[in-house]
C-alpha cells in the first residue's frame, strides 16, 4: 500500500511526501513498517516548517494504518535532515555503505574455482539462506517469497561460491535490469545480497566470483553492506563510488525499540 501526501498553497503543490506500507519481522516478530522517502519542498520554501510538517503527517498516516514503526533512508552528509528528523524523535538504527565495485580493479586476484548454485533448486540450502536473512533484526517479509525468486516473482539470478584452504565467499545476484526497463547491454551492473566473506583469504575468493561476472559482461557490482561490517572494510578499496546511509527509524506509539544488531538492506533500493 503507498500513498503520496502533498502540502498546498494557494492551490498550488509546494511540497510532497511518498509513503509505502510493508510487512516486516522486527526482533523476529510480525508488524507493519512504512517507508518514508521522496520527501521534497518547493525550492525557496525551505526552513518554514514544511518538512517537519509533512513528516507528521506522514506519522499520523503511517499509524492510522496500523504501522508500528516509519523508517527512511538518509545520506549521512545531508546533515540539514538528519537534524530535522532527530529533532522529531527519529532515531538512526543502522548504517549502510552501498558499494559501486568496479570490477576491473580485481584483475589478477582470483584464487579459487567459482561454483555456481541456484537456491530456488535446492530447497535446504534455500532454506539456510533465508535463516539467514531471516535473523536480522529489520527485515521484509516480501523476502520469504522473492528474494530467491526468479522472475517474474522476483530477480534472483544466481549464487556463486569460491571456497579455498584459507578463505570463502559467497553472495547471489539480483538482477533487476530487465523488469526496470534497463538495456542489460549499456547498463552493465547488478545487485548482489546475501553476500559473505570469511577468512584471511576471503578477498581472492570474491575476485574469482567477479571472475565468473566479468565473462558475463557485468562491469559494476551494486552491493549494500553494513558500514562497520568486515567485509565493508575489505571491499572499499575496490569502489568507484561509496553512497553512504544512515537507516531511520521513528517508532509510533508504544512499539519496542528495534534491537541492536544486523539490519536487513531492502535490496529493492
Amino acid at each position: 500500500m503507498s500513498q503520496v501526501l502533498v502540502a498546498e498553497r494557494e492551490g498550488a503543490v509546494i511540497g510532497v511526501e511518498c509513503l509505502a506500507l510493508t510487512s516486516v519481522r522486527v526482533g523476529g516478530t510480525g508488524c507493519t513498517a512504512g517507508y518514508s522517502f521522496n520527501t521534497r519542498v518547493q525550492p525557496g520554501l525551505q526552513r518554514r516548517g514544511l518538512g517537519p510538517a509533512m513528516l507528521e503527517a506522514a506519522e499520523r498516516w503511517a499509524e492510522g494504518q496500523g504501522a508500528s514503526y516509519l523508517t527512511g533512508l538518509i545520506k549521512q552528509s545531508n546533515l540539514p535532515s538528519m537534524k530535522m528528523i532527530t529533532s522529531l524523535g527519529w532515531e538512526t538504527v543502522g548504517r549502510f555503505d552501498y558499494l559501486v565495485l568496479e570490477l576491473a580493479r580485481f584483475d589478477g586476484m582470483a584464487g579459487p574455482r567459482a561454483v555456481q548454485f541456484d537456491l530456488y533448486r535446492d530447497p535446504h540450502l534455500m532454506g539456510l539462506r533465508l535463516a539467514a536473512v531471516q535473523s536480522q533484526h529489520f527485515a521484509p517479509l516480501y523476502l520469504e517469497k522473492e528474494l530467491f525468486s526468479p522472475a517474474p516473482a522476483g530477480s534472483y539470478a544466481g549464487s556463486w561460491t569460491a571456497i579455498s584452504r584459507g578463505g570463502t565467499a559467497w553472495l547471489s545476484l539480483w538482477d533487476d535490469r530487465a523488469a526496470r526497463g534497463l538495456d542489460t547491454v549499456a547498463f552493465r551492473a547488478v545487485k548482489a545480497f546475501d553476500l559473505m566473506l570469511e577468512g584471511p583469504d576471503s578477498l581472492r575468493a570474491f575476485a574469482s566470483l567477479v571472475g565468473v561476472l566479468r565473462a558475463r559482461g557485468v562491469r559494476q557490482l551494486l552491493v549494500p553492506l553494513a558500514a562497520e561490517s568486515a567485509a565493508c572494510a575489505l571491499l572499499r578499496p575496490f569502489a568507484a563510488e561509496v553512497v553512504d546511509f544512515n537507516f531511520v527509524v521513528k517508532r509510533l506509539g508504544d512499539s519496542p525499540p528495534v534491537p541492536a544488531g544486523p539490519l536487513y538492506f531492502d535490496i529493492r533500493h
